[in-house]
């Protein structure tokens, strides 16, 4: 069954999206960021339905600090009605966006519409810099030879090359493979980030390389 987090402080509208949404998919509720940050670091979720006017942590910031490490799609909810705004939202990162008042069967579709097209995405094969990975087979080459990785390792690497040349903190990276807190877990990811190294450098090419004091990118 399909995760959904809904970050929404309007109870009313909370308690109708989980009237509608429930009998279909598991979902997870948030009110503010502050609740929402730390499930989205420590949970693995297919879709988030994320209101705009939130308290405290506004929901462009959390759409912000998600884009960083994460290509979740989320689905945006807004009483603003400016097309600029609303332009702006979809720029920073945000896949589709529903206008309060909103209809319900146009909101079911919308999820639904976002669900499928992020499968299609899933199971489309990534090549950058000679390396091909392909999720449906679970397979990479490099340069055109096949490498075995670690279920880790693999995901390490997708997450990688969906946003290459982006420099990732190792706590995000760590957050986004293992879904738990970072804590004492350096020494985990570096074996996992050396070995990844060790068998993706078949051209001595150094493709996944530190940046320091910042952390780790795919170049």
């Amino acid at each position: 069954m399909k995760r959904l987090l809904i970050v929404e402080d309007n109870q009313d509208i909370q308690a109708l999206l989980r009237a509608v949404l429930e009998p279909d998919y598991q979902l997870t509720a948030a009110t503010n960021g502050a609740q929402a940050l730390p499930l989205l670091k420590q949970q693995s979720f297919d879709l988030m339905i994320l209101d705009l006017m939130l308290p405290g942590v506004s929901g462009e910031s959390i759409l912000k600090t998600l884009r960083q490490t994460s290509n979740l799609p989320v689905l945006v909810l807004t009483a603003i009605r400016d097309k600029e705004h609303i332009a702006a939202v979809l720029n920073a990162g945000a896949n589709d966006y529903l206008t309060k008042p909103f209809d319900i069967d146009e909101l079911v579709a919308r999820v639904r519409v976002q669900l499928r097209t992020q499968h299609t995405h899933a199971t489309q094969a990534l090549n950058v810099e000679g390396i091909v990975l392909d999720p449906q087979t679970h397979t990479v080459k490099v340069d055109g030879q096949l490498i075995e990785l670690s279920r880790k390792e693999f995901e390490l690497l997708a997450l990688l090359m969906q946003n290459p040349h982006q420099v990732f903190a190792k706590e995000d990276i760590y957050q986004a493979i293992w879904h738990e807190p970072y804590l004492d877990a350096e020494n985990t990811l570096n074996v996992h980030l050396s070995h990844l190294r060790s068998k993706l450098n078949i051209g001595k090419k150094q493709y996944v390389t530190s940046v320091w004091g910042i952390g780790v990118r795919l170049v």
